[in-house]
């Protein structure tokens, strides 16, 4: 499979000095979990003794390479003792989506998780493979493909395949005085030598980490594994997500037997890992190679650029080539066949590419090399566009955090009211104590951002799509400032109930009472009304005879009730069938159907299925922008699909804005 890495061009100067706080446990004791996880087409070549054959062969072939270093499980997702009800979050989005899913961003388990797909067709077995890491949230960038004729071969080749891709990760140092230096605490380095993992000129990716408001999950453990529950009542870690920081690479230059990795700085920022707004900085080392590189040039409106008339391209795999006194060997000279920057000579692991129209606007690209294929680079000669495109970047960068922290928001009240459901009074009050510290972090930041980008806005020439997300950001604070409002209230709700609950004399009615009252007003901020109507019908059997509960029921009971079918027909779609759109084009030809029931709903005066939609426009918002970043804007077709996903975003918008009103919440 054709690799492609969209590298996106902006100023570069030198590596800035990575002077972050480092509370990342570098977990030098943690061996590895490496997961593989085998999808197969039906064929009646395809056999369960095939399957069993190729599980057996990876172990044998990837347990060895491993070591002491970890274990190594195989899963094959056609297996009839593995439901897909037993199939994790991933497995599933893979299952779904093909390769593309590992580029989501997700919570960090700490676990290898290595696709291979095997297809049996035109007298061939199809291999290909891609690794997603759960301890830096980091890729793979290349999908690996490989095909043989023979059955026998499969395990041993997929085995090489996977073994090429698997990566030691760690934690990334900051040295004291440099700018263009790192130290690196390899994961696993507690469980013996390291010596010949890692190697002088070896290539790690980087992702920076962040803390978010959801608890984390549960760590992955082997089969044999133990999982120690906290203690009830104690607050719930915060999860951590990662993101990958493109241009960014650490070349080693003294790997330590201990794990220890002395390794030099290559990215195109002025400061390679900035400090603001993340935790730490992780790594994952890639399976780099030699080759000649190859590089194609596209505009921002994905134009490929098809002479050299204007532009220059140099690549050296030592350090970045000199603009100021270029040397011949670094020149990539120009195809005009195949429209492609060609370099003339072998590259080892890493390619520091500089591409520009004169020195002085030379810009810096560290790529790694992972095949002989073409990278593409998006670069704009025009200094406004360039600019432009920077700015979009960021826009969709702080959009994307909001939408999160927002979705974070809904899922902390889902949690914390099933913890009252399951009793866990003193593990909701954690929950929602640390949801609502983590919303008010998320705010200030946030909203930061976002005063610099519309100050930064007046000055630059910006699509019609970026004030659409500039919109979309001040709502999704509003509602997360308007939500944690009524977060703190809930807190202050349950704090009663866990009071009530210490104190050893109190009834035990009076304790379920509270708990279901407190549970009631949770659900119902999120127009959640069956859930609520069935915890009343609880209160109510432990209540009997308090008749202002009965009447609170009956009331909400009756402003529930569908008023006719066509009424109840737009409370499904709007509740059950929209929730699951899941392209673009599923967006857009939605819009229709959700403006009709929509307008059926308030005709009725039904503020509830609003208020339940609201929620659910806080899970829509990161999906869309989820589709909208993996699009390429090379390609004609993902245009037009960018320019839909605009048009959603902008009616999407518009009408929350319209059902806030209709709430009685301010816009």
């Amino acid at each position: 499979m054709a690799r492609r890495l969209v590298l996106v061009a902006v100023v570069a100067l030198s590596a800035g000095s990575p002077a972050f706080a480092q509370p990342l446990d570098a977990e030098p004791k943690q061996s590895y979990l490496w997961r593989v996880v085998v999808k197969t087409n039906a064929h009646p070549l395809v056999t369960p003794e095939f399957r069993e054959r190729v599980k057996r062969d990876v172990v044998a072939a990837l347990q060895t390479g491993i070591g002491t270093l970890g274990a190594v499980e195989v899963f094959d997702l056609a297996d009839p003792a593995l439901p897909r009800d037993k199939w994790e979050p991933l497995w599933q989005q893979f299952d779904e989506k093909g390769f593309a899913a590992l580029d989501a961003p997700r919570d960090l388990t700490g676990a290898k998780t290595h696709f291979l797909r095997v297809e049996y067709r035109d007298g061939k077995y199809f291999l290909e493979t891609r690794q997603y890491d759960g301890f830096t949230g980091l890729s793979s960038p290349l999908v690996r493909a490989q095909s043989v004729r023979a059955p026998e071969q499969v395990g041993r080749a997929a085995g090489l395949m996977l073994d090429r891709d698997f990566g030691l990760v760690g934690t990334v140092e900051a040295v004291a005085g440099r700018t263009d230096e790192v130290k690196v605490l390899l994961r696993g380095s507690g469980l013996g030598p390291m010596s010949g993992l890692v190697r002088n000129g070896d290539v790690f990716a980087v992702a920076a980490v962040r803390k978010t408001n959801r608890p984390a999950p549960a760590p992955v453990r082997t089969a044999t594994g133990v999982i120690v529950k906290p203690p009830p009542g104690s607050i719930p870690p915060p999860a951590f997500t990662s993101t990958p920081r493109d241009f960014t690479y650490l070349k080693v230059v003294d790997p330590a037997p201990d794990g220890t990795l002395r390794c030099t700085v290559l990215t195109r920022y002025q400061t390679a890992l900035p400090p603001a707004g993340v935790i730490g900085y992780r790594c994952m080392k890639l399976g780099t190679v030699k080759a000649q590189v190859a590089v194609k040039l596209v505009s921002s409106d994905g134009v490929v650029y098809k002479t050299a008339s204007t532009v220059t391209v140099r690549a050296n795999d030592a350090a970045f080539p000199n603009p100021a006194a270029p040397e011949a060997k670094d020149v990539c000279a120009f195809d005009n066949k195949l429209a492609q920057f060609r370099g003339g000579r072998v590259l080892n692991n890493i390619a520091c590419v500089t591409v520009g129209t004169s020195p002085t606007t030379a810009k810096q690209f560290p790529v790694p090399i992972l095949s002989d294929d073409p990278i593409t680079i998006p670069f704009d000669t025009a200094p406004a566009r360039e600019e432009r495109a920077a700015f979009e970047r960021a826009v969709l960068s702080v959009a994307s955090a909001a939408a999160d922290a927002r979705l974070a928001q809904t899922v902390c009240f889902d949690t914390v009211a099933k913890l009252i459901d399951g009793k866990k009074n003193t593990d909701a009050l954690g929950h929602a104590t640390l949801g609502a510290e983590a919303a008010d972090n998320a705010d200030a930041t946030l909203t930061d951002e976002l005063a610099r980008l519309k100050e930064q806005g007046k000055t630059v020439t910006k699509a019609e799509s970026v004030d659409v997300l500039l919109t979309k950001i001040k709502q999704s604070l509003d509602a997360l400032k308007a939500n944690n409002v009524k977060l703190k209230e809930h807190i202050k709700t349950i704090k009663a109930v866990v009071k009530i609950e210490s104190d050893p004399a109190a009834a035990a009615t009076a304790l379920q009472a509270e708990s279901l009252n407190a549970r009631i007003r949770i659900l119902l901020t999120g127009g959640d009304v069956d859930q609520a109507l069935a915890a009343y019908d609880q209160l109510i059997t432990i209540v009997p005879d308090d008749a202002d509960v009965k009447k609170r029921r009956a009331d909400l009971a009756a402003e529930w009730n569908p008023k006719d079918a066509a009424h109840q027909k737009a409370r499904d779609y709007l509740l059950k069938t929209w929730p699951a759109v899941a392209t673009i084009q599923d967006f857009k030809d939605s819009l229709p159907l959700l403006r009709a029931h929509v307008d059926t709903c308030k005709k009725h005066g039904d503020k509830w299925t609003a208020r339940r939609l609201l929620t659910l426009f806080g899970a829509a918002g990161p999906k869309l922008i989820e589709l909208t970043e993996t699009l390429d804007r090379a390609s004609e077709t993902d245009r037009k699909l960018a320019t839909d996903a605009n048009t959603v975003g902008k009616v999407l918008a518009a009408m929350e804005v319209e059902l806030r009103g209709f709430v009685g919440e301010s816009p």
